[in-house]
């Protein structure tokens, strides 16, 4: 799916052309300042809607960057294709003072055409202003030309990150008298201010006063915290084509017959596929050909015809042996017609869960994937991935809202989510301590679900940077991995499984006749808590650890002191530690479940006295003692 980067932009380059004495850091309100990297001094973005096919968008912004933290937000990205390119650009840098330092050249101003799409027709337009002292303060002034058509409008976002503040924004848009368009505001109830200018509507936005929001530890994502206010023409004009957004079934019969004609296979594929799917039953002809497009195609982003959201034909697929998620989808759902197999092409989102059911425009979903309804289950095609195993829901669209394209439009579906406690990694180890604090240790890791998602990637590396991968997940110095064994199983419930033996030459301290080793480091959980907290907890990935350690040691050493046993449950998860000590032998049982889920800020002391649990595992020592 093709990205839009208009939010981007409007957020970053718009803003108010005011006298430059007012740009003075000093004049920037203390409760503004606090928790800041960047203030917005003010952002002016106007769009004058002329007509279906055309429009002008006209911004003019003003940062005050206050520390290095901040420099990102300094820089001017404007994006550009068939349907959008930057008309004219202005831009000056002034110090602390307000004093303007120079001014920025159109001509400074870097273009490219280079993306990591194979074949794409858009540009970027990008500028980088180099300054070693803070604060300071860019002023960016440009117009933006619309052409071909106008799916959306650009979208009210002018704070859109943690630790960045706003005196004041405003948004003016301009439209025929009696054009009917749509809105969704997010996390704001700002209203717009009418009024009427000749032929013209004009409605109005304005944001005043907003003070940064601190980037906390599970804090909620952005889209969830900052104002946002989505705007959208009820009918449009794009690329040729025309179509309605007043509601999903209206915008789903424009996307429905953008997919129609584009299924045609030649004869030589439909052979093969007819070879392929000889005495199969239905479950495992769809495994045949997902293997068929993994070994025979490969992914390549297109962004080229109606805006990047039309596939290519599933014979231009065939015939180039590449294709990006729209076109691999389709493909699939081709060779799949073929065999008689029902398939739908389905739009999702890999950043957001939801999608708004009151509220249809294509900046909601970015991907597409295949739903293969089969009689005892349904299947759900990642098609753009061979690594990923066949039927296997996985973490960037699990539990993720979607659209399904069939009879004509599209069909709202949530996608499964496995519970929490499936994503599991246990390991088993063994640890044998000689008496000069030497130790052999061997791992067994077994990885299922998301946590066998976090370390497939393993897999495919060389043999060295496996071992520097694993090395970095042991917290023991002066180690060395050997022996080490990988075997992956790619089912709809994949796992991987790990084994290796670690020669560790300085198993803890030694101190006299007493000997310190760690509890667990084998494991990293490490959790750094803020003092207070002001927003919402939100744990968006929850998981399952299971270790068991076994330590072995000589004889003439004893257990003079260990750590107590903790046992807790709570909202957040639970936490487990047991420790058992008999001549010669100690072992260690250590479980943490962290839930996903949305909590109040309230509960963020429960939340912090479970957490530091943890830590008080991993920062808590055994002592052993000769005798």
């Amino acid at each position: 799916m093709k990205n839009n980067f208009l939010i981007v932009t409007v957020f970053l380059f718009a803003s108010i052309n005011v006298p430059a004495q007012n740009y003075a850091a000093d004049n920037i309100p203390e409760d503004l300042k606090k928790n800041s990297n960047a203030v917005v001094r003010y952002s002016y973005t106007e769009f004058v809607y002329n007509d279906i096919k055309s429009a002008t968008e006209k911004n003019i912004y003003v940062i005050t960057i206050l520390n290095r933290q901040g420099d990102d937000l300094s820089e001017f990205v404007c994006y550009g294709d068939k349907f959008r390119n930057l008309k004219s650009f202005s831009g000056e840098i002034y110090d602390r003072d307000g004093k303007l330092i120079r001014k920025i050249k159109r001509s400074e101003i870097k273009e490219t055409e280079y993306s990591k799409h194979l074949a794409s027709d858009s540009k970027y337009y990008f500028l980088s202003p180099q300054t070693s002292y803070y604060p300071y303060t860019i002023k960016y002034e440009y117009e933006t030309e619309w052409k071909n058509g106008i799916l959306s409008f650009p979208v009210f976002s002018p704070v859109s990150t943690y630790n960045v503040s706003l005196e004041r924004a405003v948004y003016k848009l301009s439209l025929p008298k009696n054009c009917e368009y749509l809105s969704k505001n997010l996390n704001t109830d700002i209203k717009p201010i009418i009024s009427n200018s000749g032929a013209s509507d004009i409605c109005e936005w304005t944001l005043d006063n907003f003070a940064a929001i601190k980037s906390e530890p599970f804090s909620p994502p952005a889209s969830e915290i900052f104002p946002l206010i989505y705007l959208t023409p009820s009918n449009f004009y794009y690329d040729n084509t025309t179509g309605n957004q007043n509601g999903w079934e209206n915008y789903g019969k424009w996307q429905w017959s953008l997919l129609q004609g584009r299924d045609l296979l030649p004869s030589e594929l439909k052979q093969k596929i007819s070879d392929i799917t000889k005495g199969l039953t239905d479950r495992e002809k769809v495994k045949a050909l997902y293997d068929y497009l993994g070994k025979h195609t490969r992914y390549v982003s297109i962004q080229l015809g109606i805006g990047g959201l039309q596939p290519m034909t599933a014979e231009e697929v065939y015939r180039n042996k590449f294709g990006d998620c729209k076109a691999l989808s389709n493909f699939m759902k081709a060779m799949l017609q073929e065999c008689g197999i029902e398939s739908y092409y389905t739009e999702i989102s890999v950043k957001n869960k939801r999608i708004f059911k009151d509220y249809a425009s294509a900046l909601q979903t970015n991907h597409v994937i295949l739903q293969v309804p089969l009689e005892n289950e349904t299947v759900w095609l990642e098609c753009t991935n061979p690594e990923i195993p066949f039927g296997y829901v996985h973490e960037d669209i699990a539990g993720h809202d979607a659209l399904v394209y069939k009879n004509g439009t599209a069909h709202f579906v949530t996608l499964p989510q496995n519970p929490d406690s499936l994503n599991l990694m246990k390991q088993n180890i063994t640890v044998n301590i000689s008496d000069d604090g030497f130790a052999g240790v061997h791992v067994d890791k077994h990885y299922e679900l998301q946590q066998y998602e976090s370390i497939a990637s393993i897999v495919k590396l060389e043999e060295k940077d496996k071992i520097n991968r694993l090395q970095k997940m042991i917290d023991l110095p002066l180690s060395t991995i050997k022996n080490l064994k990988i075997n992956e199983y790619k089912n709809s419930t994949p796992v991987i499984h790990i084994d290796f033996d670690v020669d560790v030459h300085k198993y803890g301290n030694i101190s006299g006749s007493r000997f310190f080793i760690p509890v667990n480091p084998f494991n990293k959980n490490s959790f750094k808590p803020d003092k207070e907290r002001n927003m919402d907890i939100s744990i968006t990935r929850g998981y399952k650890d299971i270790d068991t350690i076994i330590v072995n040691f000589p004889a003439a050493m004893t257990v003079e002191a260990m750590p107590k046993p903790i046992s807790e449950k709570s909202d957040f998860g639970e936490c487990i530690f047991d420790i058992k000590y008999e001549k010669g032998k100690i072992q260690i049982i250590q479980i943490f479940f962290l839930r996903s889920g949305n909590y109040p800020k309230e509960k963020y002391e429960e939340f912090l006295t479970f957490m530091k649990n943890i830590s008080k595992i991993e920062s808590s020592k055994i002592v052993l003692k000769r005798q």
